[in-house]
C-alpha cells in the first residue's frame, strides 16, 4: 500500500477540499466538515456529513472483511459491533473470527455524558485496541475517531495517519487516527 497513491486518488475526488500530506510515512491533514442538517439520523452521535465518503476514498471497505465499531448509524451490509447486536468490543475476540478483518472503523463513545445519551458504560480504548488486534489480519488497517489516542502498542501497530476534523461551531474537535496491524 503507497501512501502517496491513497493521497493522490483521495485529492482527485475532492479537488477543492484542504489537501493531505504525506509526512514521515503518516498521512497528515485537517477536514472540515462543517453542519450538515439533512443527515437522515436520529441517532445521538451519528457519523459526521461526509466523514464515511473520505474515509472509504482513503481505506475502501472490503466485503465480508470490514467491520463497524459503535456505528449503530451505519445502514450498509458491513458487520457490525454496537449496542444493537450485543456484541461487547471488549470481548469481541471471543466471538468474531481471528486474525480475519481487513478494516475496520471506530467511532467510540467520547465522554461519560455521551454514554448517558447511548445507554452505554464507557470503553476501556486500550482493551478495546488489544481486541481489534487479535481480530484483524496483518497488515489490516483500524480508522479510530476519537477525541483521545488511544493506548495501543508499538510492537503490534504502526500509525499511518493523523487526521483533525472541525466541524462548526459547538461542536468537538476530533482526530482520526489509522493504524496499520504490523
Amino acid at each position: 500500500m503507497d501512501l502517496n497513491e491513497i493521497v493522490d486518488n483521495y485529492h482527485k475526488k475532492y479537488p477543492k477540499y484542504s489537501k493531505l500530506l504525506v509526512n514521515r510515512n503518516v498521512i497528515e491533514g485537517i477536514w472540515v466538515l462543517g453542519n450538515n442538517y439533512t443527515t437522515k439520523t436520529n441517532l445521538y452521535g451519528a457519523y459526521p456529513h461526509g466523514y464515511l465518503d473520505r474515509i472509504y476514498t482513503l481505506f475502501q471497505p472490503i466485503k465480508d472483511k470490514t467491520l463497524h465499531l459503535f456505528s449503530g448509524s451505519i445502514e450498509d451490509e458491513y458487520d457490525k459491533v454496537d449496542l444493537n447486536n450485543a456484541i461487547n468490543a471488549e470481548e469481541m475476540s471471543q466471538i468474531l473470527p481471528l486474525d480475519y478483518y481487513s478494516r475496520v472503523f471506530a467511532d467510540p463513545p467520547y465522554s461519560a455524558e455521551d454514554c448517558i445519551h447511548y445507554g452505554c458504560c464507557m470503553i476501556r480504548r486500550n482493551v478495546v485496541i488489544k481486541e481489534c488486534y487479535k481480530i484483524m489480519e496483518k497488515g489490516g488497517i483500524l480508522v479510530w475517531l476519537d477525541q483521545v489516542l488511544p493506548q495501543y502498542r508499538k510492537c503490534e501497530w504502526n500509525i499511518i495517519g493523523r487526521i483533525g476534523i472541525v466541524k462548526s461551531t459547538n461542536h468537538r474537535f476530533r482526530c482520526v487516527t489509522i493504524f496499520m496491524k504490523i
